[in-house]
């Protein structure tokens, strides 16, 4: 190294350092750009049916705000073309995702995420940008910042309006946070949303969905025209009073479930231990539908 001479000697030093030191940015960045079909649809987790809270950890004012919904609550004009929540598995969802990149730096300033259900659409800042205080508008999209964790970038997201958690009663706060983990794993794109909410839910609330790659796929319009589609008179927003839905055991008694078991939607029946609790809980009977009620007139 001696008789490399200073120069040499500086410059080979300086190579010998860039080597071994990890570029960590570089490396942990994963390109998510392109667009993306989704694995599977939503099944009758994301579509439960009135009364079936199971899998919801429901704070107590949470339970009582699910079992005031109506079914026609989601046909008022209105609602018709309501945003589904971000948070939830967008099984029917083709997706496109692409990135803002600062033209000196090569930085990425943020990412974009394109919703074909409802039109919807995120907004992922990766520029170390603060949240909004918590006066600042809430909107269906909230405010998102990113950060990656090894090869996984991981959006907060705040700033969310009220909604929802899946079309059966259960909502979600504007006070909720949700923390989105995404990676990619070869052709494969997967979203985890762990979901914070203060108000609605005691414990956090976990959902998962994949997409796969598909350069070839076509991005359709999503045409949503705010109609009442059903009899709801003009001014009315369908709903129950307290104790007054008498719809809430049907499902229960339908499948021989207990309703205590899936009516509480408390953190409690989630875990596989509450199976020894519903063995001495009852079971209501099966409704009997009669022949005539089958019949196409």
């Amino acid at each position: 190294m001696i008789n490399f001479g200073r120069f040499r000697l500086k410059a080979f030093v300086s190579v010998l350092l860039l080597l071994l030191t990890p570029s960590l940015p570089a490396l942990a960045q994963v390109d998510f750009t392109g667009l993306w079909n989704p694995v599977g649809s939503r099944g009758i987790t994301d579509n439960p049916d009135l009364g079936d809270y199971g899998g919801f950890p429901l704070s107590e004012a949470g339970r009582q705000r699910a079992q005031t919904w109506a079914a026609n609550m989601m046909e008022v004009a209105q609602n018709v073309c309501r945003p589904y929540p971000l948070e939830m598995a967008f099984g029917p969802a083709n997706m496109r995702f692409w990135a803002d990149v600062d033209k000196t730096t090569q930085n990425v300033i943020a990412y974009h995420q394109h919703f074909w259900y409802h039109e919807e659409e995120r907004t992922i800042w990766m520029d170390g940008r603060p949240h909004p205080p918590e006066y600042a508008a809430h909107t269906w999209a909230g405010f998102s910042t990113g950060e990656w964790q090894g090869d996984t970038l991981v959006v907060t997201t705040t700033h969310l309006k009220e909604n929802f958690l899946v079309p059966n009663g259960t909502t979600s706060s504007d006070r909720r946070t949700v923390h989105t983990y995404i990676k990619r794993y070869g052709n494969y794109l997967s979203e985890t949303s762990i979901t914070f909410d203060p108000v609605y839910l005691t414990e956090p609330l976990i959902r998962h969905m994949t997409w796969v790659n598909d350069p070839q796929m076509v991005m359709n319009p999503y045409p949503c025209e705010q109609a009442t589609e059903t009899l709801v008179e003009p001014g009315q927003y369908p709903n129950y009073m307290p104790g007054k839905n008498t719809l809430l055991t049907d499902f229960a008694a339908r499948h021989d479930i207990p309703p205590e078991a899936i009516n509480s939607g408390t953190a409690e029946a989630m875990y596989p231990d509450f199976i020894k609790k519903m063995k001495s809980m009852k079971v209501l009977p099966r409704p009997v539908i009669k022949a005539d009620a089958l019949e196409v007139k």
